[in-house]
C-alpha cells in the first residue's frame, strides 16, 4: 500500500509500505476510503513542532473505510462492514480508565501519531474502538465523526442553554463545528476568525456574528451584544488564545480550552479568575461521544457537509496539508486511490 509518512522536520512523504495484517486476536483491518486532515497534523508539521509525532508513523486519525480482515478473537465486527474508529487506544487498566475517564488514560497509544494511521491504503485498530457507520453516511462526511465527537465532549461540559452567548475563537473546522452545535442549541454565537476565506464561509453558513480580530475589537463586540456583561461561554479552538478567551466571558463564565499547542503559554491574572469566579475547563478528545457524532452527521440537520471544502488524492497529501494550513480549506480530506 501507499501511505503518508511523517518523516520529521515538518514534512510528510508518501511511501510504499507493507499491507498490514490482523496479527492480534482483536485486530480489525480497514481499507481506508477517506481520511480527514486535522489541526493536530498541521501542528506536528511545524518547525519547531507544536505537537509530537513519532518519526516514521503514517499520519491520520479521522478515517473511515471497509473492514477487510479480522483477528481470531473478533466477535462483533464483520468483513465488509463500513466503520470508523476511536483513534486513541486506551490501556483499560490505569486508574483513569477504570474510573470511566478513558479520555485521560495514562498509557495512550494514539493512532496517526504513535501508531500508523488512516492516510494510507489500510489501517489496523482494536475491535473495541470500532464504530459502525451507516450506509446513509457518506465516506467524506464520516471523516467528521472523530472531530465532532471531540467537540461534543466540550459542548456537553459547557451545558449551553438557549439564549446564552458564546464566543468561538477560531473559524477552522473545529471552530465551525463548535459554532454549529452551540447555535443548534439556541445560543447566540460570535466567531473570531482573521482568515478571509474561513470568515467568508462562516458568514455564508450563517453560523453567527463573524468578527475579524485584526480589524475589530472582539471584546467590544461581545460587550455590545451582552449589554456589557461578557459572554456566558468562550471556546479557544486554536490553543493559543486562552488570555483572550478569559477576557471575553462574564463573571461566573465558562472557558473551554480545546486547541492543542505544546509551545503555547498564557499570561493570566490569577486574581482576575478568582474575583470573577471563572470556570476554566480543558477539553481533551472524545468521551463516549462517537455514537452521538455519527447520529448527528447522519441526520445532518445543521449542514455539516458544507465544511468539507477540499478533497485530495493520497499522492497529493502535501497539497492537502498546505490547503488546510493556509486556510484555503476548512476541511481537507485525503482519498486513497
Amino acid at each position: 500500500m501507499r501511505g503518508a509518512v511523517f518523516v520529521g522536520e515538518g514534512e510528510i512523504e508518501v511511501r510504499d509500505l507493507a499491507d498490514p495484517r490482523a496479527e492480534n486476536p482483536d485486530d480489525v483491518v480497514i481499507s481506508v476510503a477517506a481520511n480527514g486532515i486535522c489541526g493536530s497534523d498541521l501542528r506536528a508539521l511545524t518547525t519547531p513542532p507544536q505537537m509530537i509525532y513519532e518519526t516514521g508513523v503514517v499520519i491520520g486519525h479521522e478515517f473511515v473505510g471497509v473492514v477487510t480482515e479480522v483477528g481470531s478473537g473478533v466477535t462483533e465486527t464483520e468483513v465488509g462492514q463500513r466503520v470508523t474508529a476511536v483513534p486513541n487506544i486506551n490501556c483499560q487498566t490505569c486508574w483513569y480508565c477504570r474510573s470511566g475517564n478513558v479520555n485521560l488514560c495514562e498509557n495512550f497509544v494514539h493512532i496517526g501519531s504513535m501508531r500508523n494511521g488512516g492516510a494510507a491504503g489500510y489501517v489496523v485498530v482494536p475491535e473495541r474502538l470500532v464504530v459502525p457507520v451507516p450506509d446513509s453516511l457518506s465516506d467524506k462526511m464520516a471523516t467528521l465523526v472523530e472531530p465532532l465527537a471531540c467537540v461534543l465532549n466540550g459542548t456537553r461540559s459547557a451545558a449551553i442553554h438557549p439564549g446564552e452567548t458564546v464566543v468561538v475563537l477560531g473559524g477552522g473546522a473545529i471552530g465551525m463545528l463548535y459554532a454549529m452545535i452551540f447555535g443548534g442549541a439556541g445560543a447566540q454565537v460570535i466567531i473570531s476568525e482573521p482568515g478571509e476565506k474561513r470568515a467568508e464561509l462562516a458568514k455564508e453558513l450563517e453560523l453567527g456574528t463573524v468578527v475579524n480580530p485584526l480589524e475589530q475589537d472582539v471584546g467590544e463586540v461581545v460587550r455590545d451584544v451582552t449589554d456589557g456583561r461578557g459572554a456566558d461561554i468562550s471556546a479557544d479552538t486554536v490553543g493559543m488564545l486562552l488570555g483572550d478567551a478569559v477576557s471575553y466571558v462574564r463573571k461566573g463564565g465558562k472557558v473551554l480550552m480545546f486547541g492543542l499547542n505544546d509551545l503555547a503559554r498564557a499570561d493570566l491574572s490569577i486574581s482576575d479568575i478568582v474575583y470573577r469566579e471563572l470556570h476554566l475547563h480543558g477539553v481533551y478528545i472524545g468521551k463516549g461521544t462517537f455514537p452521538l457524532a455519527v447520529d448527528l452527521l447522519d441526520q445532518n440537520r445543521i449542514g455539516f457537509d458544507r465544511l468539507l471544502t477540499h478533497s485530495f488524492d493520497l499522492e497529493d497529501s502535501t497539497s492537502a496539508i498546505e490547503a488546510a494550513r493556509t486556510g484555503e480549506a476548512v476541511k481537507a480530506v485525503i482519498v486513497p486511490s
